[in-house]
């Protein structure tokens, strides 16, 4: 379906018609968010045959919708929001416009590394400087720069920077694959989605998902050590007088190298695959041992950040696995207790391997502090391949433009005073 055209003549600007955006308008205006896309939707079909509207004629169809629908106090309150026009229009270098996104850039900050709230109110201030813009437009190039000030002013010049190496990166279209490993109960799947969302990454894959393939493809009686957990494959070895001797905690480790040996062919695969498709990936799993980087296909446009999450006090340690009982099925935690000391014993292992091969290692004794270190190794290796400027990320800014810039901020400061 062709996306209906709005024409806005007072600003020389043709913009698509997107439900989205009506639908958090008629929220704000006091409808539910079902009401409100409901609505939206009925109109986006109500005018699906345009090839382009008004911005005027729009409004007045939302109008006539909310006065057949809806009370008198929403189309009261959404006649006000409208008026209050607070739509910035970001022209980039093909001179195509679109809206100023506060919920976009507040991404773009918490993928520095930049707490929510902090982030939130950097974005806002900044909101209020292009609010205060005489025609509220502006160039791709000088929002960049405005940005870049507004992150230095309020968090450093470090976070500035990463701010202009995340740029060049998004810039560059190079695939980012993110490599999580851990033994269970570290928070390897809550970093990695928190990561993806974040970084703006759509693929993401577990080994136990990979795991679970492979056991419908192998059969048990050709592949023990696969159809069993992690914790539990040193069963399916095959055992001498000198291995029964060995200790159970390391029978264990055995085990779980041995699985994670053959779970490093789909791992293979999955890599080959965004590789050929240049896009980016986050993959996670107990299966993610530090050897695993020097076995996976090399692309010299690739950035691969590896990193072992892990938890330094067993103690610790133990309560995340406890938390995790509404999480897993109650059975497995109670397995992870049970098998503890090998758990710990295993993780020593990784952890010495990942120190051997310069494999970064992320505290992860609680959520944040994970997502906060996972993060800033994943800024550091961009900071390793993209050497940038804020010229040369954006440009140099013109004299009009920082003489504009700063009488901006003024004028906002004044608003909020």
């Amino acid at each position: 379906m062709a996306r209906t055209i709005i024409v806005n003549h007072n600003r020389d600007t043709r913009v698509p018609f997107l439900r989205g955006i009506l639908t958090r308008s008629l929220q704000k205006a006091g409808l539910s968010f079902k009401d409100a896309y409901d609505l939206a939707s009925e109109l986006r079909d109500d005018i699906s045959q345009l090839d382009e509207i008004t911005n005027l004629d729009l409004r007045k169809r939302v109008m006539r919708f909310l006065d057949k629908q809806c009370s008198a106090s929403v189309s009261q309150r959404y006649q006000t929001n409208q008026s209050i026009d607070q739509t910035v229009l970001i022209r980039d270098i093909d001179q195509q416009a679109i809206s100023f996104s506060r919920g976009l850039h507040r991404q773009v900050l918490k993928s520095l590394g930049i707490p929510s709230e902090q982030a939130a109110a950097i974005i806002n201030r900044l909101h209020q400087e292009l609010l205060a813009l005489e025609d509220r437009e502006i160039s791709s190039r000088q929002l960049g720069h405005m940005l870049h000030q507004a992150i230095r002013r309020d968090t450093g010049n470090k976070m500035a920077q990463r701010y202009l190496i995340w740029t060049a990166f998004r810039s560059s279209e190079r695939p980012l694959i993110i490599l999580i490993g851990g033994v269970p109960g570290c928070g390897k799947s809550t970093v990695s989605v928190e990561l993806a969302n974040r970084m703006d990454i759509v693929r993401t894959q577990s080994t136990e998902m990979l795991r679970e393939v492979m056991r419908m493809m192998m059969p048990e009686r050709l592949a023990p050590v696969l159809h069993t957990s992690s914790l539990d494959a040193w069963r399916t070895l095959s055992t001498s007088s000198d291995s029964e001797a060995t200790e159970l905690n390391q029978a264990i480790a055995n085990g779980y190298f041995a699985q994670a040996e053959m779970l490093s062919v789909p791992c293979e695969a999955v890599v080959r695959r965004v590789l050929r498709e240049k896009v980016s990936l986050v993959l996670e799993g107990v299966h993610i041992q530090p050897a695993l980087v020097n076995k996976l296909p090399v692309d010299d446009a690739a950035i691969v950040v590896p990193m072992i999450l892990a938890v330094m006090n067993p103690d610790d340690l133990r309560k995340r696995i406890r938390r995790k009982e509404g999480l897993v099925p109650r059975s497995r935690a109670d397995r992870y207790l049970h098998h503890f000391d090998g758990i710990w014993h295993l993780q020593t292992l990784l952890l010495s391997e990942a120190d051997q091969l310069g494999i970064p290692i992320v505290n992860s004794t609680d959520r944040e502090s994970a997502i906060l270190g996972a993060t800033t190794v994943i800024m550091e290796a961009l900071a390793g391949e993209f050497s940038v400027d804020i010229e040369t990320v954006f440009g140099p800014a013109t004299v009009g433009e920082t003489a504009d810039h700063e009488t901006t901020q003024g004028a906002a400061a004044e608003q909020t005073d």
